[in-house]
């Protein structure tokens, strides 16, 4: 049994990148927060499982975020 990966690329403020991520380390590492590039203040927010309440907190955060992809990837297993 495989459980889902997904991804979301995000853009938002610089100075709320560190929010971000403190965000998800808090909810016990529901996903992992990478920067894809630090200057335009994109991140990609990854992980397995969860989907659903991961985009439902960033729907909710005090933050404007602005969707680049909404991905959703079944991985296969070996």
């Amino acid at each position: 049994m495989t459980m889902p990966y997904f991804q979301y690329k995000v853009r938002l403020a610089p100075k709320d990148i560190d929010f971000l991520n403190r965000i998800f380390e808090a909810y016990d590492h529901l996903a992992l927060v990478s920067t894809i590039d630090a200057k335009e203040a994109v991140v990609l927010i990854r992980g397995y499982g969860q989907s659903s309440l991961v985009r439902r907190i960033l729907r909710h955060l005090p933050i404007e975020l602005e969707w680049q992809n909404l991905n959703e990837i079944e991985e296969s297993g070996e």
